[in-house]
């Protein structure tokens, strides 16, 4: 299996805009049906294109949404790298609520609410259900899974440096229980455990909490 790259290096610029155009429509069609239910037949008519275009850029429905994957998980992390970088440029460093500030704000600026992730985060349980049973799909959902992580721990340390603090624990580690927490905040909204599925909360008390709690200052 390839990887699920949105445009691998190399290829056309008429390719890459089929392939743009197919990863657009599965995401939409995706969104309505889900992975397993969602006709190759309906995703290429919505895209404009046959059958033939779909499977000269993709071997399968699963690689299909790897590339819609990376596409979405870029496009979340450079919405997130720029309200961070507003964020810290609009506080004091040295202010003791500098870290709690930044994350409220970015949080405001880059998380979407919980009803509105619902449907992506639902399809991303799907998939990694399937990934998990079949072992031609670990791999790959390991690596774009990686990928996304790579570019969070990337914008924390840099937001961490902008306010001369440092992690207590591995960069790693720190990335996966925030976005674990993330998920579970999501997982009790669609169970109905939250009274009001639109409180963010997690945005402004519980994350800056935790991070909060995983930093020390960077001279420590």
């Amino acid at each position: 299996m390839t990887t699920g790259e949105a445009s691998p290096r190399g290829m056309t610029r008429r390719r890459a805009e089929t392939r743009r155009r197919v990863i657009e429509a599965a995401h939409d069609v995706f969104s309505e049906m889900g992975i397993r239910d969602a006709p190759v037949e309906l995703i290429c008519d919505r895209a404009g294109f046959t059958r033939g275009a779909f499977y000269s850029n993709f071997a399968s429905k699963e690689e299909l949404f790897l590339a819609v994957y990376e596409v979405r998980m870029r496009e979340r992390t450079e919405r997130l790298r720029t309200a961070v970088a507003e964020a810290t440029a609009a506080v004091d460093p040295a202010s003791a609520d500098a870290v709690t500030r930044v994350l409220q704000e970015a949080g405001a600026l880059f998380m979407e609410s919980l009803t509105a992730d619902e449907t992506w985060y639902l399809l991303n349980v799907e998939f990694r259900a399937q990934a998990l049973r079949q072992p031609e799909l670990r791999a790959p959902t390991a690596a774009a899974e990686r990928r996304f992580h790579d570019a969070l721990t990337e914008i924390l340390l840099d937001m961490l440096g902008r306010l001369d603090l440092r992690l207590t624990v591995e960069p790693e580690s720190a990335v996966i229980t925030i976005v674990r927490l993330y998920e579970t905040m999501l997982e009790r909204a669609i169970l109905g455990e939250l009274p009001d599925r639109a409180d963010n909360r997690y945005v402004t008390q519980v994350l800056p909490r935790l991070l909060t709690a995983l930093v020390a200052p960077g001279n420590g």
